[in-house]
């Protein structure tokens, strides 16, 4: 028992920690999709004045788009990523409901 509850110590802290990093990577994406337009920003997020640049830079080939769209069901990015979130809270809510019973 003392084993199984070690095991289970460490599987919700996994599970919290890989929860937190996927916050964190979800947040990123979103802030960078919204900026470059590939995510539609919501009514109260700041709007700030558009940048112009040149039509074509001397640097860039085209411009920046994106290869999908990173909030669709089921391959893009962030819905990925909610998903495998989701996925760990389970994981560390059945722990916790396991080491309880």
């Amino acid at each position: 028992r003392e084993i199984g509850k070690k095991e289970n110590e460490i599987s919700v802290k996994d599970a919290q920690d890989a929860q937190t990093a996927l916050s964190n990577a979800i947040s990123v994406l979103k802030d960078f999709y919204k900026g470059s337009g590939g995510m539609q920003k919501a009514a109260y997020e700041l709007v700030q004045a558009p940048v112009t640049l040149p039509d074509t830079p001397s640097t860039w080939g085209s411009s920046y788009t994106s290869v999908a769209d990173p909030a669709a069901q089921p391959d893009g990015i962030v819905s990925v990523l909610e998903k495998v979130s989701a996925d760990f809270a389970q994981m560390e809510s059945d722990t916790n409901a396991q080491e309880a019973s």
